[in-house]
């Protein structure tokens, strides 16, 4: 298993960002644990979907996601999870995945989960 998740910084306790396609980086975890972190080479759009798929994650952990990303995402097989409210690091998020505590991202449910914005600085 491979999880992304979108970070505000490049060190590895890093909070997640509230942005998705948007976020600087992408924190990288396998089943073992072991986190890489990456700077994202897209500002947005599908590409970073692509990028995503391309790196053979079969799971993403965010605050937020567009309708259009997330459907191409679940269409490939990936499941999306939301890692709640507030701060939170990237690795309490991938921990609470782990023990089940994560709330499943689901056509039901996307519209509260969706929100663009855009990068700064």
């Amino acid at each position: 298993m491979l999880v992304a998740i979108p970070v505000k910084t490049a060190r590895e306790e890093t909070a997640v960002s509230p942005l998705f396609g948007h976020a600087r980086y992408f924190a990288f975890i396998d089943d073992g644990g072991k986190m890489e972190i990456e700077e994202n080479p897209y500002d947005g759009g599908m590409e970073v979907v692509y990028w995503l798929l391309g790196r053979g994650v079969n799971r993403v952990i965010t605050h937020h996601i567009g309708p259009r990303p997330f459907e191409v995402l679940r269409e490939n097989g990936l499941i999306c999870y939301s890692a709640g409210e507030g701060r939170v690091l990237a690795r309490e998020a991938f921990e609470a995945l782990m023990r089940g505590e994560l709330e499943e991202i689901t056509p039901e449910n996307i519209d509260r989960f969706g929100r663009h914005q855009r990068r700064k600085g």
